[in-house]
């Protein structure tokens, strides 16, 4: 009875599951999908694509051992060093205090700060949000790694595992304020940046299993209930009067206003979602318990309305983005099905939700046209000045475009309105083919994972942190993911998340 009551639901999902699937391979057009899918499948397993897919580039066997990886590694651990010295000099006071022992054991447990910080960064409001709050509490993650390798003389921290473009990333963005156009507006940016280097750095190095993978995506997963839950209750119960900056009237006239949580922007909330909804179903497949399961299910249910009802366009594309890439690169068979389950769900959509998707290629929306006059701009600053871009920061390319009078728009110039643009106008070229590399990287590390790793936890933690990924990719393309630093962050905390489930997958792979 305790079993059948703990499985219960799960177990009906389950069984749902199974009947909707066989249903679907009896079906005649299940039958046809599945025949043209074993052929692609056939076509595709040979073909030159999946090789440069699948294969480890030369640079990527060479950055384990390289001079360069050494040095940074080196660096990285000089704090590490020092302590590990002063453990030796002081060996026998310290193996003997209990207080000591105590906090060796809690050094050990970063990632379970980690998985707590996120999910508090995630539930301070706008208002209240400071950007050095993510530096301070990641910096503290950081000092605790230390110090749970302070009495193991054999543990440094190493960026292995971050591939051979991310470095590279880094350099630029640093390198990008002394190259300012505006040093003094770039400055301050540097700070934003360092917070993402050290979630990205204490994530990879404070995670060796999949324990660890799912404590860290449930902090995440708790973070979007607070945002999503209140968005939803901001929408219902209190209401959101429609803003005429975020909503063009001419051609919404009966949308209702968008909701952005304790967010400023809906933009943000949704970018937010985008982020966090793909860890959920890695979280559905993969926690160990039921109630883990249903509750990542729930969390998931709620962050998809809540995502509806920011208007969102380039989340929802990027969100649909991210599922087809999800079913691909999990069981390539449910293509098909899921393509059938999609179309089945419009009638059912809301009427906002569908007279919005409408718009997106409506030139006649403001929101959409006025996007060209800002690429424009910003190709031609790009044009002017290819290698070093204007410095790092908003900032810095706003200023730059004004002075130059390259914007010939009505609306403000806030930024390119591209993800992909705003970076190379920020760190350069150097900076915009790191981050490219280090996205293309990721994405073929995780499919040469999946397919060679038995850790079904890992496997799944890596597939939704690189669908979250590329799902912003997509998002960006006619968005600037990074206006706000605290997305930003968040981007960072799955890119690291996801660099962490490839090491898992790598070291289950190399035990067997």
């Amino acid at each position: 009875m305790s079993y059948l009551s703990e499985s219960f639901l799960w177990h009906l999902l389950y069984t749902f599951w199974q009947w909707l699937e066989g249903a679907w391979r009896q079906s005649f057009v299940g039958c046809q999908a599945s025949r043209f899918l074993a052929w692609l499948s056939r076509k595709w397993e040979g073909s030159f694509l999946v090789h440069l897919f699948y294969d480890e580039s030369r640079l990527s066997r060479l950055w384990p051992e390289s001079m360069l990886r050494r040095i940074i590694d080196l660096v990285l651990n000089l704090p590490l060093y020092v302590i590990q010295w002063i453990y030796k000099l002081l060996r026998r006071p310290f193996d003997e205090s209990v207080f000591a022992t105590l906090a060796f054991e809690i050094g050990k447990e970063a990632f379970v700060a980690a998985s707590w910080f996120i999910a508090i960064i995630l539930c301070i409001p706008y208002k209240y949000w400071n950007n050095a709050y993510s530096v301070l509490l990641f910096a503290f993650v950081l000092c605790l790694i230390f110090l749970g390798s302070m009495n193991d003389l054999k543990v440094r921290l190493s960026t292995r595992d971050f591939g051979p473009y991310l470095p590279f990333f880094f350099f630029a963005v640093v390198a990008a304020v002394p190259l300012s156009d505006y040093p003094n507006l770039s400055g301050r940016y540097l700070i934003y940046h360092i917070a993402c280097i050290l979630v990205v750095v204490t994530l990879v190095n404070a995670v060796s299993n999949s324990a660890q993978l799912l404590r860290l995506g449930g902090g995440l997963g708790l973070g979007i209930l607070a945002a999503a839950g209140y968005g939803i209750y901001q929408g219902v119960v209190i209401g959101v009067d429609v803003n005429p900056s975020y909503v063009d009237l001419s051609v919404n006239a009966d949308m209702p206003g968008r909701v952005y949580s304790y967010f400023e922007n809906p933009n943000a909330l949704g970018e937010l979602l985008l982020l966090g909804l793909p860890i959920l179903v890695a979280l559905i497949f993969t926690s160990r318990r039921w109630w883990g399961k249903l509750a990542a299910l729930v969390v998931f249910g709620i962050g998809a309305i809540c995502m509806a009802m920011t208007l969102s366009r380039a989340s929802w594309v990027g969100l649909a983005a991210a599922a087809f890439i999800y079913v691909f690169l999990w069981n390539r068979k449910l293509i098909p099905l899921g393509i059938v389950v999609a179309i089945a769900a419009i009638p059912v959509l809301p009427d906002f939700v569908l007279n919005r998707i409408l718009t997106i290629t409506n030139m006649s929306d403001t929101s959409t046209s006025s996007r060209f006059p800002q690429y424009e701009a910003a190709i031609k600053l790009l044009a002017n000045d290819p290698l070093t871009g204007a410095g790092l920061g908003a900032d810095a390319v706003r200023q730059a475009v004004k002075m130059n009078g390259y914007y010939q728009g009505t609306a403000p110039f806030v930024h390119a309105h591209n993800t992909l643009m705003q970076i190379w106008a920020e760190t350069g070229i150097v900076g915009l083919l790191s981050f490219c590399g280090s996205v293309i990287w990721t994405m073929k590390e995780t499919a040469r994972a999946v397919k060679t790793t038995e850790d079904q936890t890992a496997r799944h933690m890596a597939i939704g942190g690189t669908v979250a990924i590329l799902g912003a990719m997509v998002c960006g393309l006619a968005d600037y993911l990074w206006t706000y630093p605290r997305i930003m962050f968040v981007f960072w905390f799955v890119f690291g998340l996801t660099l962490a489930a490839i090491k898992v997958c790598k070291l289950e792979r190399d035990r067997v």
